[in-house]
């Protein structure tokens, strides 16, 4: 009894031994692996942004790295900076950050520090900072599949000297999504708590969303990109673009809109406002030179609605022209 106790002994210690042996060789492999993986990543990502800088879009990434081991791999950069020739466009950020499961690589979490600097030819610049960045993105090896962005806290001043701009901006929370849809682009984006300084006044904060599908734009999260002109030539349907006063005071419009290649923008839209007389209100002291007009469409609303607060009707928008039934009430300068 005392032999067969002993050999039972000794054949669980083998096995045990054996496995903690292969567990060993599991992790070395995984380890090595891991190791390998990122030393390609590196290698990869080191030679796509030198081969950009001989490029008309070139990019930068300040002391690159790739980190995340066991479980996660990503590219940390200390800054980031962009050029974009064509657009005369450059730009520069702080600190990213990236993240993707070893198990799911094409789905990555990446954050981005400021500040942020993005200055456009001759003269326009847009300087910013936030709390937090994040987005996250769902990628093949053709390009983008969809991507989410949010954010917090942020604050900016877009400068134009040259056309005597200066706009402060200030969100307290944004989001940004963008999925393929078919040969089609779904689009949604919310702003809270958004308030502009316009220099001699600033706006009370106001919440603003827009959800919509522009056609044929699928191949926009492509490698190639977005081509050259966006958003000229573009069909969307949407759903619902609102301005949100708080207390329930908003004005939505939905509708199919397109953009022509001259910029100016046409469509049928259909105009929910509550609240008329607030909105009225507002607009005319944010944009004095445009109360007269807006006293009228606000008169003309009204009427429309029975001399009730809430309107439902109908804009025809042909060239940039606005009209409320057969008048023109608006003109929106081209894009």
């Amino acid at each position: 009894m005392a032999s067969s106790s002993r050999a039972d002994t000794s054949g669980v210690t083998r096995k045990l031994i054996l496995l903690a042996v292969a567990i060993v060789v599991a992790v070395a492999l995984y380890t090595g692996g891991w190791f390998y993986a990122a030393s390609q990543l590196k290698e990869r990502v080191a030679q796509e942004l030198a081969a950009s800088q001989q490029g008309m879009h070139a990019a930068s990434c300040a002391d690159l790295s790739v980190r995340g081991y066991p479980f996660r791999i990503g590219v940390f950069c200390d800054s980031v900076g962009l050029d974009d020739r064509p657009a005369g466009l450059s730009a520069s950020f702080g600190a990213l950050r990236s993240a993707a499961q070893v198990y799911r690589p094409g789905h990555g979490i990446i954050e981005l520090d400021g500040p942020a600097q993005v200055r456009v030819t001759p003269d326009l610049a847009f300087d910013a900072n936030w709390d937090l960045m994040r987005a996250s993105v769902v990628a093949w090896t053709t390009g983008l599949d969809r991507a989410s962005i949010a954010y917090d806290g942020l604050k900016g001043r877009l400068n134009a000297p040259s056309q005597g701009v200066s706009v402060g901006v200030s969100v307290t929370h944004g989001e940004k999504h963008v999925r393929q849809s078919g040969d089609a682009l779904d689009v949604a984006a919310s702003l809270d708590g958004l308030s502009l300084d316009l220099g001699n006044k600033t706006l009370p904060p106001f919440n603003m969303a827009v959800d919509m599908t522009i056609a044929n734009a699928a191949s926009w999260l492509s490698k190639e990109g977005p081509p050259a002109g966006v958003p000229l030539g573009t069909n969307a349907e949407l759903r619902a673009l609102t301005f949100d006063l708080g207390e329930g005071r908003t004005m939505t419009l939905s509708g199919p809109v397109s953009i022509g290649n001259d910029g100016y923008v046409s469509g049928t839209v259909d105009l929910t406002i509550e609240g008329i007389d607030l909105w009225r209100d507002r607009i005319s002291e944010t944009f004095p030179d445009a109360a007269k007009t807006v006293r009228r469409v606000a008169s003309g609303l009204r009427a429309l609605s029975g001399g009730q607060d809430r309107a439902v009707v109908k804009l025809n928008v042909q060239q940039g022209t606005v009209y409320l039934g057969p008048f023109a009430v608006a003109e929106i300068p081209p894009l």
